[in-house]
């Protein structure tokens, strides 16, 4: 699974995270509430939270990371997520204990392979859109070729591997699994059982995530819901709303007519092209790069999207409390789990 950009992304208003993301990749199969991803548009999400009044305040020294390089930002509810590297621990350690349940029946498992990534390096990088001007100058809208080429075989190998037998995918998922047993499932696995022993309720992936304390790798409900419903609330803030129409100003002095930047990402006509990206799509993404950097358009988005997780931590402190006592405890035996030979 990869990252960030509508060419081969998974999410960027993250949406709703790369570590997340990562750590699906990771354990070989998705968690049970699977990552949302964004198209970056104001209509696919409501905040189901009233976005608060403008402040001119400025986001404080820890989130301003590198000011040209959003991918060293940080938003507030990052702090109730697990890092990359947390992220990719949890993931490990649930395919390792996958690994144990099924060698137990007696069964042969390997996890789905890391992939390599492409496009952009966590969950802030391309979630304001582009913003590497070397990259931009080669590519356009488009992650660099390497990369993706890598992903893409990466991905071809793994899909080439043969897919588990029936009765492997019951241990895996479990007997009440959605869409019910596969075909060809043995009688025994049917009753619930594999060589004499009881299938664990969620099966082996079941067993693995009450082992580890969540079924979600350490991201409940409320912080995935809260970090995909503020970037749309950020959309529908007034100062947002003022930079993307200086930013559309722009770009139509330059000759290219879009109302919001995600409208220049997404246009249709710069859609990956086995012949290379065209002359026109750099042309764009210069101009897009250059009408940004004018208006500080990332830093204006940046900043509103800060205030709004700020009220929602503010509005919902107790729980994200607990969320976080609750993700340290997932860290500490995903660590554990590992360090166990």
């Amino acid at each position: 699974m990869t990252r960030g950009h509508h060419r081969v992304r998974g999410t960027a208003a993250a949406l709703a995270g790369a570590a997340f993301l990562l750590a699906g990749c990771a354990a070989g199969q998705p968690a049970d509430t699977p990552p949302r991803t964004s198209s970056r548009t104001p209509s696919e999400a409501s905040s189901g939270t009233s976005s608060p009044q403008p402040s001119p305040s400025a986001p404080p020294a820890s989130d301003r990371g590198t000011a040209a390089d959003p991918a060293t930002w940080t938003l507030p509810l990052q702090r109730f997520r697990p890092t990359e590297a947390q992220a990719r621990s949890i993931g490990r350690a649930e395919a390792k204990l996958v690994g144990r349940c099924m060698e137990g029946f007696g069964v042969a498992w390997e996890p789905q392979a890391e992939l390599p990534g492409a496009g952009p390096r966590n969950m802030m990088d391309w979630r304001y859109g582009i913003h590497d001007r070397a990259l931009s100058a080669r590519r356009g809208y488009q992650p660099d070729a390497a990369e993706q080429a890598r992903y893409e075989t990466a991905l071809r190998a793994d899909r080439a591997r043969p897919a588990p037998s029936a009765d492997a995918q019951v241990l895996l998922s479990g007997t009440g699994a959605p869409g019910g047993l596969p075909p060809g499932a043995s009688a025994e696995v049917r009753g619930g059982r594999k060589n004499g022993r009881p299938i664990p309720p969620g099966g082996c992936f079941g067993q693995a995530r009450t082992v580890l304390g969540s079924s979600t790798r350490g991201i409940t409900p409320l912080v995935d819901r809260l970090t995909f419903d503020s970037y749309p609330a950020s959309l529908e803030t007034p100062e947002v709303k003022a930079v993307f129409a200086r930013w559309s100003a722009c770009m139509a002095r330059r000759g290219h007519h879009y109302a919001a930047p995600m409208d220049a990402d997404q246009d249709p006509r710069f859609r990956p092209d086995p012949a290379g990206v065209s002359q026109q799509e750099i042309d764009t993404a210069l101009a897009d790069l250059a009408c940004r950097e004018q208006h500080q358009v990332a830093r204006v988005w940046f900043t509103a999207e800060r205030r709004i997780q700020e009220q929602y931590i503010r509005q919902n402190t107790a729980r994200l409390t607990e969320d976080r006592h609750a993700l340290d405890r997932v860290v500490r035996t995903a660590e554990a789990t590992l360090a166990d030979r």
